[in-house]
């Protein structure tokens, strides 16, 4: 999945890394970005009907919501990294 031109990142150009590093990590996650943009394509067109506009906001609000959570890993940092 390529980023740049995602619509996502049209008003978060910001959190462009983080959903690569998402995409690319979590395949479930990345359908959803795919179907985003699917739907982004027909809003922009006005082809979208009612629930596929509703579909998008939702799911924009979603993955966004997503991308802005702190990273969390489960390393306890007891190995001081030389096991990874």
């Amino acid at each position: 999945m390529t980023v740049e031109n995602h619509p996502l990142l049209r008003e978060n150009p910001e959190l462009a890394d983080k959903l690569l590093a998402r995409a690319m990590a979590d395949g479930a996650f990345a359908q959803r970005a795919q179907r985003y943009a699917t739907l982004d394509a027909l809003v922009q067109n006005s082809s979208a009907g009612a629930e596929e506009a509703a579909e998008y906001a939702a799911l924009g609000k979603q993955l966004i919501g997503e991308l802005e959570l702190p990273v969390t890993t489960s390393c306890c940092g007891g190995c001081g990294g030389s096991a990874h």
